[in-house]
């Protein structure tokens, strides 16, 4: 029996074995899961709140200020801009007269009288009127304008004031002219006329004005005048000009500062009030001819890397019932940094700094004008992009969001014309000058924003016709490109593809000589 025991527990080690149960199985073992590591969350980027504009906030509520008016015992009449805080006031004695009045052939005579006012007077000479001046914690000006020539005081309010305005109502009244400064002021006049030829932007705009207007026109020279006109003027001119235009009956006065009506009323009648009116008063302008066609004039400027362009025609002046919708269609082209031409020139070809333009201010005959400077190898490109916009413009009514820019550019940035007092008596110079009224600028926003997109297109239409466009060119005649990657340098021929776009075609050398426009 144990044997048989034995052989059959040997018998059982020895075969193989069939199964087994599954508990008795080695689970195989499972292969590891990779790990991953997750990276840390990013810092929080300090500056991503930059990527997204702040909100408007509520607009601030702004009005252009009202001047109040009162007149001298002569008629003289008086704009007053009160506007308390610091002691200063700012006064200006205002002539209604301008280019009109020169006398033919001696352009500039209106300018050199105005300059020589503060150059001494019958009591006092010029050095003594500066020390005085500077005593009083003052400043003393002159000039003259296109339309208008003045006499300007910035000055302190207080004890100082009447005395300050003693100053000025002596180079107003009593200018002594003398022969010594006559002839210095004349040869200053001249030399600054002759250093205005090294500047492209004077060249454009004297040959621009001489085009548009005719060479005889009194808008034809700037109010600076010319070698020849200023050459021609003599010391008795100044003295003659001054006694036939100087005088009540064209003069108003614009103050602005800490001063009441009270104030200043019998400081003004004390002074102005027994000034003599004269007979001669303002003419009108005759109106200048009408372009035919565009004509493209060239002045050569050798050297230069850039071209000057300058691109117009006549445009309505002040009192025009054109000008504010013209004003508008002028800005949304041109006058200001997001306009068409602007971000064509500088923005989408990169030929250009900047381009701008708009319509002028004048009693008279405005202007609408597009100004530029861009790399001289594209002078020819950029004139017929300008053409371009100008065309596009007058074939169009403009959408209401662009429109919208360009009144809230001219509404929102008039805040700017009233920083100072000198700034809002000079802005309220337009009162007297264009008979446009003391509360013309409370006016001027609600006039802006009655402008609608059919009357911008009428304007544009009118103004900004294609086929009308004064243009003139100064620049190099040629200029040699360098080639890319060592290639060959390329020469440009500036005034061959000027006339290759078509237009009448004036080429006036160098310099600017006294070339009458053709109409």
């Amino acid at each position: 029996m144990k044997r048989i025991l034995t052989l059959v527990l040997l018998a059982s080690l020895a075969a193989p074995a069939l199964s087994s149960p599954a508990w008795a199985k080695k689970p195989k073992k499972a292969p590891e899961a990779p790990v991953v590591v997750e990276p840390p969350p990013p810092a929080p980027d300090p500056e991503a709140w930059r990527a997204t504009a702040p909100p408007a906030g509520p607009e601030g509520q702004w009005a252009p200020p009202t001047a109040k008016t009162f007149t001298l015992s002569n008629g003289v009449p008086v704009f007053l801009v009160e506007n308390p805080g610091l002691p200063l006031v700012s006064v200006n004695v205002l002539m209604m007269v301008g280019r009109e009045a020169n006398p033919p052939g001696k352009g500039g005579l209106a300018a050199l009288t105005a300059n020589l006012l503060d150059e001494g007077t019958a009591t006092r000479t010029g050095s003594q009127l500066a020390a005085e001046t500077a005593m009083l914690g003052a400043s003393l000006s002159v000039g003259q304008g296109d339309e208008v020539g003045f006499v300007s005081v910035d000055a302190l309010t207080g004890p100082s004031l009447a005395p300050t305005l003693d100053l000025l109502a002596d180079v107003a009244l009593h200018p002594k002219f003398s022969d010594s400064e006559f002839k210095r002021v004349k040869a200053e006049t001249l030399t600054s006329i002759q250093s205005q030829r090294a500047e492209p932007r004077d060249v454009v705009r004297r040959a621009f004005s001489a085009q548009l207007f005719g060479a005889s026109h009194p808008y034809g020279l700037p109010t600076i005048g010319s070698d020849a006109s200023v050459g021609a003027i003599q010391a008795g001119d100044v003295k003659k000009f001054y006694s036939t235009w100087w005088h009540a009956k064209n003069a108003a006065i614009v103050v602005a500062g800490a001063v009441t009506q009270a104030d200043i009323q019998p400081l003004l009648e004390a002074r102005f009030g027994t000034w003599k009116a004269g007979k001669a008063t303002r003419a009108n302008v005759p109106a200048p001819s009408a372009l035919a066609k565009t004509r493209v004039v060239f002045l050569e400027q050798p050297g230069a890397v850039q071209s000057v362009v300058r691109l117009g025609t006549v445009g309505p002046n002040r009192t025009s019932p054109d000008f504010m919708a013209a004003n508008t269609a002028g800005t949304l082209v041109a006058g200001m940094f997001s306009s068409r031409v602007n971000m064509n020139l500088r923005e989408e070809h990169g030929w250009s700094y900047g381009a701008y333009g708009g319509f002028s201010e004048t009693r008279d005959h405005g202007t609408f004008t597009v100004g530029t400077s861009v790399q001289a190898d594209k002078t020819a490109p950029a004139v017929a992009e300008l053409i371009k916009e100008l065309s596009a413009a007058a074939g169009k009514v403009p959408a209401d969001a662009e429109l919208k820019t360009a009144k809230d550019y001219l509404v929102k940035s008039l805040a700017g014309n009233f920083e100072t007092n000198s700034a809002t008596a000079t802005s309220f110079v337009a009162a007297p000058t264009y008979n446009l009224g003391a509360d013309f600028w409370t006016k001027y926003p609600a006039q802006l924003n009655a402008v609608g997109p059919t009357e911008a297109a009428a304007m544009a239409k009118r103004y900004f016709d294609p086929s009308k466009q004064l243009i003139v060119v100064a620049g190099p005649r040629t200029i040699e490109m360098p080639g890319a990657e060592g290639a060959a340098p390329t020469k440009v021929d500036i005034v061959a593809e000027l006339k290759a776009l078509g237009y009448e075609f004036v080429d006036l050398g160098t310099g600017t000589p006294p070339v009458a426009a053709g109409k």
